[in-house]
C-alpha cells in the first residue's frame, strides 16, 4: 500500500493543481522555513506567475523576513525542483495596518 505522501508526489508530477496543492502543504508550517519566532508571524498568501506571497503582521517582522527571502527560495526550490519559483514576496498584512 502506498503512503499518502507518495501518492500527493505522484500526482504533484502530473498536475498543476496538485504541484500548488503541494506547495500549500508545505508552507501551512513555516517553522521548518523561517523559525519558531518569524514564523509566528508570517503566512503565505498566494502563488502566482512564479512568485510566492508572503505577509507579516509586523514591520520589523517584515524586515527580519525580508533577510530570509533568498535561502527561503533555495529551500523550497529543493523540496520542489519540478515547481518554477522565481521570487519569495514578504509584504505587510493589509488587516494588521
Amino acid at each position: 500500500m502506498k503512503r499518502i505522501s507518495e501518492i500527493f508526489d505522484s500526482l504533484s508530477n502530473k498536475s498543476e493543481i496538485f504541484k500548488e496543492l503541494k506547495l500549500r502543504v508545505l508552507l501551512s508550517d513555516l517553522k521548518d522555513f523561517l523559525g519558531e519566532s518569524l514564523s509566528r508571524h508570517c503566512k503565505f498568501v498566494e502563488f502566482r506567475d512564479g512568485v510566492l506571497y508572503f505577509e507579516c503582521d509586523d514591520p520589523v517582522w517584515l524586515t527580519e523576513a525580508n533577510f530570509m527571502r533568498k535561502k527561503l527560495k533555495e529551500k523550497i526550490k529543493q523540496i520542489l525542483s519540478d515547481l518554477r519559483i522565481v521570487d519569495v514576496n514578504f509584504r505587510r498584512c493589509k488587516q494588521c495596518q
